[in-house]
């Protein structure tokens, strides 16, 4: 439910389910007979707020829920707003790009979580020349760039590795080569 539709739904519901109270209200004001005393008037209250709570429960437990999800959805977006356009998705895990000089580089930590840090431990990555693997944004950041990635790639013959390299050149690393090459600007240039 968009969220407009969902505001309309609660704003309608509070309408009815106040209509209700007064109902509840004046009922339970004229079987009582009330005479206007404190004490009458609040035990009206009270059987009044007891009898026309559960049709504010009821009414508004699937709305409350929706607005959950509708706040979640919210700050989900508002966390990704930053990469928007500079993610991509790998079997649901996020794999950052960073665009340095024109090309395409993976960070580190994203490539960790997919390829996992067993699959790297037969290479010295951190000693990588700087034009395969370094800072790529922040100075805590780091990444590996095209040349990199083949290297963490060689000697690799399982099929998650395989999947992820042709994942990567066919959607990360393909389209900015291919715009360099036609004289293009490369993606989110």
């Amino acid at each position: 439910m968009s969220p407009t539709k969902l505001i309309l739904s609660i704003l309608v519901r509070a309408l009815l389910c106040l209509l209700v109270s007064a109902v509840c209200y004046f009922m339970f004001t004229a079987l009582l007979g009330a005479t206007g005393q404190a004490s009458e008037t609040r035990i009206i209250w009270a059987m009044t707020i007891l009898t026309s709570g559960v049709v504010w429960v009821f009414a508004f437990v699937r709305p409350a829920f929706e607005l959950a999800g509708v706040l979640i959805d919210a700050v989900r977006a508002l966390l990704w707003r930053e990469e928007n356009g500079r993610y991509y998705s790998f079997d649901g895990q996020k794999i950052r790009v960073v665009v340095v000089e024109g090309e395409p580089w993976v960070a580190e930590s994203d490539v960790f979580k997919v390829l996992g840090p067993k699959a790297l431990r037969h290479l010295h990555w951190q000693k990588m020349p700087a034009d395969e693997y370094g800072e790529i944004s922040e100075p805590k950041q780091k990444g590996f760039s095209e040349k990199g990635m083949e290297k963490l790639f060689a000697g690799k013959t399982d099929d998650h590795s395989r999947r992820f390299r042709k994942w990567l050149i066919g959607e990360v690393f393909f389209p900015f080569r291919r715009a360099r090459e036609r004289g293009l600007p490369s993606p989110w240039a």
